[in-house]
């Protein structure tokens, strides 16, 4: 008789782990055993439920990305047990408490604070864990676990204080982790090291870590190394401890004058491309214009799924460009008086979208010139995002990419195609990802209002030299210079499981416990999450979900992904598994 399972170890609880938490619950409540086992969680921080991504700590500088409307986290159902109860637990809009009509009819789309989540995780977590607790049934560790060892049939988990642990199955639902610097931020460390007269600062987040410097009555030109979503946060952050303000002066478009504060400050961003993030739709109505038919969407599920499964297939991303093409120039005929001028057909358009999705650096008269200057990109991706001007074919594209994500993931994930395959869909989805996962509009109202102010210096923008001088890092572009003392690195690595420092995932790989699914992406996980060893014949009770499982599961990075099917699909495993061994 094989070995019961007796304890289920949850390493990493923001609101991955918490999902893992709940459908977990939810399908021992359905397999109705006379005798529950024991849960296990282990987090880092004392943030449980929200991680540090949604801490209720962090600054309101901190915005979301993904609407309110959008936020669609369903309830929690209430669990009966042989001997105690847990609560149902609202959804998301529920829990809000404004109407359904308020959140999905809105004239401008809500974008909470990034804390404002973090309570409604926090509430949920504390709503089924202090029952669990109360039942023994749950024990949280506030401690982070640097190893987890295969002791057959059980596992060894390790914490960071020295204490271990045993348990029959591990998950790791843990986020975001350390990765091996690059040679450019190796030489800046040192450099730095070296000079008291400049701030180097290797992570944008916890943004409080950025304030340490004083903003508000010195002088400060900064340097920050990436364009992103993260950029955007430091941005607001930097200013607001400057003592600058923004004023809304155009409440239909939430166009922005900015205020300075009292001391002399120049933000100097930087990436490889220059371009700017687009933001999304001010609003259901406008948002409704990208938004495909659901025969459509069915259509689009249907050409992925003659190829998900296709093994030999090997011409790359191909499938999911004409795929995707073909909803696109759909979507763009229907925009008629909304989309630029044109004449073209819809099997033109189909043309024109491919050799976009083909080639970044192709150009047509439909599409937004990336020779604009960066502030033009911005008033040109506010106006489409308002609908007061023209749309182009490469935001419309961006626009209906979002909407397709959902069937995109569901339908790559575990996929049986090869490994190259999958590494050029998921590029693809990262390219497309600065239109899908675009800001609100008010961040890009922002950027606009301090480019124009002075404060925001978008000269440097796209992949200037960098030399390291005396007095700070030196900038140069087209002919002009500029000195930064303080460089803040706001680019998030992607999770290529080799380049992972984190001593977990490290001793994981020395082990053979994990292996890469290709060079560039994560972990190599079954359906179910599990993980595939090394050592093929050997079936371990240990699965990975979310972002280190990137490559076997497609789209991780968005909080809906924390509570959507591959979580369920893990619960569902340890079930059957207690059955098999019970």
């Amino acid at each position: 008789m094989n070995q019961p399972i007796q304890t289920i170890a949850i390493i990493g609880c923001g609101p991955r782990g918490l999902s893992a938490l709940e459908n977990l619950m939810i399908a021992l409540a359905k397999a109705e055993f006379k005798s529950l086992p024991k849960v296990i969680i282990f987090e880092k921080s004392s943030q449980l439920g929200c991680g540090s991504i949604y801490n209720l700590n962090q600054p309101d500088t901190n915005w979301l990305n993904i609407s309110e409307r959008a936020l669609t986290i369903d309830q929690r159902p209430a669990l009966d047990f042989k001997h105690f109860k847990i609560e149902g637990f609202q959804s998301y809009h529920d829990w809000t408490g404004k109407s359904k009509d308020d959140i999905i009819n809105n004239k401008h789309e809500v974008f909470p604070k990034r804390s404002e989540i973090g309570k409604y995780l926090k509430a949920r977590y504390n709503s089924i864990a202090k029952t669990l607790e109360e039942h023994d049934i749950l024990s949280v560790f506030n401690t982070e676990v640097i190893e987890v060892e295969n002791n057959n049939p059980c596992f060894t988990i390790t914490a960071k204080n020295g204490n271990t642990y045993n348990a029959d199955d591990v998950v790791l639902t843990i986020g975001h982790q350390e990765t091996k610097c690059s040679q450019q931020l190796k030489d800046w460390l040192k450099y730095a090291k070296g000079n008291s007269d400049v701030n180097l600062f290797l992570k944008s987040y916890p943004i409080e870590n950025l304030l340490a410097i004083d903003y508000k009555t010195e002088a400060h030109n900064v340097g920050l190394r990436g364009f992103g979503l993260a950029t955007i946060d430091v941005i607001r952050a930097l200013t607001k401890a400057n003592g600058g303000h923004f004023e809304v002066v155009n409440t239909e478009t939430h166009k922005m004058k900015y205020h300075r504060g009292e001391s002399e400050l120049k933000l100097i961003p930087f990436s490889l491309d220059g371009l700017p993030m687009a933001s999304k739709p001010l609003n259901s109505k406008i948002d409704a214009l990208f938004t495909p038919s659901a025969s459509k969407i069915l259509s689009f599920k249907s050409e992925l799924l003659q190829i998900r499964d296709n093994e030999s297939y090997s011409n790359g991303n191909t499938f999911l460009i004409e795929a995707i093409a073909t909803v696109v120039a759909h979507q763009y005929m229907l925009l008629g008086n909304h989309a630029y001028q044109h004449n073209f057909t819809e099997n033109a358009l189909k043309s024109i979208i491919e050799a976009y999705l083909k080639d970044d650096s192709y150009t047509h008269e439909l599409l937004l010139s990336h020779d604009n200057a960066p502030e033009v990109i911005i008033q040109a991706y506010v106006d489409m995002a308002t609908a007061t001007k023209p749309i182009s074919l490469d935001y419309c594209l961006g626009q209906v990419w979002r909407h397709c994500e959902p069937t995109l993931y569901a339908m790559m994930s575990h996929s049986k195609l090869k490994d190259q395959v999958i590494d050029q869909v998921i590029a693809l989805d990262e390219r497309m990802k600065r239109y899908a996962f675009g800001p609100p509009i008010e961040s890009l109202q922002q950027l606009l209002a301090l480019t124009y102010q002075g404060t925001l210096n978008l000269n440097f923008v796209n992949n200037p030299e960098i030399a390291l001088k005396e007095n700070g890092w030196k900038l140069q572009k087209h002919n002009q210079e500029i000195i930064v003392d303080t460089m803040i690195n706001a680019v998030l690595d992607s999770p290529k499981i080799e380049k992972v420092i984190a001593p977990i995932v490290t001793n994981l790989l020395s082990d053979n416990l994990i292996q890469a699914i290709h060079s560039k992406l994560g972990v190599e996980t079954k359906p179910n999450g599990l993980v595939i060893s090394k050592n093929k014949k050997q079936t371990l009770n240990l699965a990975v979900l979310g972002r280190l499982a990137k490559g076997s599961v497609v789209g991780v990075d968005a909080i809906l992904e924390c509570f959507g099917p591959r979580i369920k699909d893990w619960a569902n495993g340890v079930v059957e598994r207690i059955h098999d061994k019970n």
